[in-house]
């Protein structure tokens, strides 16, 4: 008699079919939660001169002295960041735990994405997530603790121990793939934006740094920042080689011809974010050292020039992934991890919106837009993780039915 196998439980399958981009699903969760506390912040109408950052007894007072439709946004915001960070975080944890389980069942598979130039930047997607669970826990925790948000000067020392971890590990990690590269070489006709994911991790424990500093004062703020901006400038410098050298070889060979490369055209777009907010603290940071207000004028061209730099590139990979957008990313039968990276450049221009409605751009069109963003950025999360799961169950595969979409 034969034996039939019994079938997988949903924790095996996710250990077997674990793919690293997972954590970038994780990340998307984090910067939509994020997006509900840069709204607040920098979006709600403020009385009386203050400066700090809200927390949810003073979000409440503001938006009733505003009026309007801010008492039930902010309602919506809070609930939004609650939801969304929790979500964050759970993903993340069981992102590490399946990684863990993964490497351990599978070490061959590891040691060969290891090896292998053309897709070992995907390594960094663990790292690029913790930096952002370190800011959405932080975030929480001021917001909602009262505990974290009256003796938060206390907690910086800890916090910055807990980032100079996380900046040795991005280093580290971003030295070894580039040394790796660098040392074996590459096939330059297959290049993609997925290299970018190296750079956008450093982006991210930069701009986890930046906060710290102009937060803390004295030798420790000084510390940080010098973590800080070693890791933003790494950032610029590979992300001005990498997108030179990409858009190079795509004028000479056109896209990738692997679909599942084409979504990280758009990592640019965060990476130009956490850059500006990055700029942005620094100028915050300077203030604070040296007690001179910097021109508000500076703080404006700062997020425009970014939030431009961002609209052009935008409209430059709508217009040329329009097709895949209409045969994979709309087709219901269609899914492969890489489709979570669409999520990050959504997120990111709208929280950059944000600022720019905070430093002079006060308009009703900026809220607008932010709003369509975020709404735009909820609904592709749902559609996306439909997708994830029914892909685990085996409902729908990566080969598109192209008669469907």
């Amino acid at each position: 008699m034969s034996t039939q196998a019994a079938p997988l439980s949903l924790t095996q399958k996710c250990t077997h079919q674990f793919n690293l981009l997972w954590f970038i699903m994780a990340l998307g969760f984090g910067g939509t939660s994020v997006g509900g506390f840069a709204f607040l912040n920098n979006m709600l109408p403020r009385e009386g001169g203050y400066t700090g950052m809200l927390y949810a007894a003073n979000i409440a007072e503001f938006a009733k002295s505003a009026g309007g439709i801010f008492p039930a946004m902010a309602v919506y915001m809070q609930l939004h960041l609650i939801f969304f960070g929790a979500l964050h975080l759970t993903a993340f944890a069981l992102c590490t735990f399946f990684y863990i389980r993964w490497r351990k069942l599978h070490p061959e598979d590891f040691q060969a994405l290891k090896q292998d130039t053309q897709r070992n930047s995907v390594l960094m997607a663990p790292i690029l997530t913790a930096g952002m669970a370190f800011n959405v826990f932080l975030v929480l925790g001021y917001v909602f603790i009262d505990w974290m948000r009256i003796n938060v000067h206390l907690l910086l020392p800890t916090a910055s121990v807990v980032y100079t971890l996380l900046w040795l590990w991005t280093i580290i990690t971003a030295v070894r793939l580039q040394a790796g590269a660098m040392r074996h070489g590459f096939d330059v006709d297959n290049m993609h934006f997925g290299w970018l994911l190296i750079p956008f991790a450093l982006a991210m424990t930069t701009v986890t740094g930046t906060g710290i500093s102009y937060l803390a004062s004295g030798g420790l703020a000084d510390y940080v920042f010098l973590l800080s901006i070693t890791s933003f400038t790494m950032t610029l410098f590979l992300t001005l080689v990498k997108v030179f050298s990409l858009f190079k070889s795509h004028y000479s060979g056109g896209l990738p011809e692997q679909v599942q490369f084409l979504p990280s055209f758009f990592v640019v777009v965060p990476i130009i974010t956490l850059l500006s907010i990055s700029m942005l603290r620094y100028g915050y940071y300077l203030q604070h050292k040296y007690h001179v207000p910097l021109p508000q004028a500076l703080f404006t061209l700062t997020v425009c020039f970014g939030l431009g730099l961002m609209t052009w590139y935008l409209i430059l990979g709508l217009t040329l992934l329009k097709d895949y957008f209409r045969d994979y990313l709309c087709n219901s039968s269609y899914f492969d991890e890489s489709q979570w990276g669409l999520i990050c450049p959504m997120v990111a221009y709208g929280v950059l919106t944000t600022f720019a409605y905070k430093h002079g751009m006060a308009h009703g069109a900026m809220m607008a837009l932010t709003l369509i963003f975020m709404v735009l950025d909820v609904f592709v999360l749902t559609c996306l993780i439909i997708r994830q799961y029914r892909k685990l169950q085996g409902k729908i595969g990566a080969t598109p039915d192209t008669q469907s979409s």
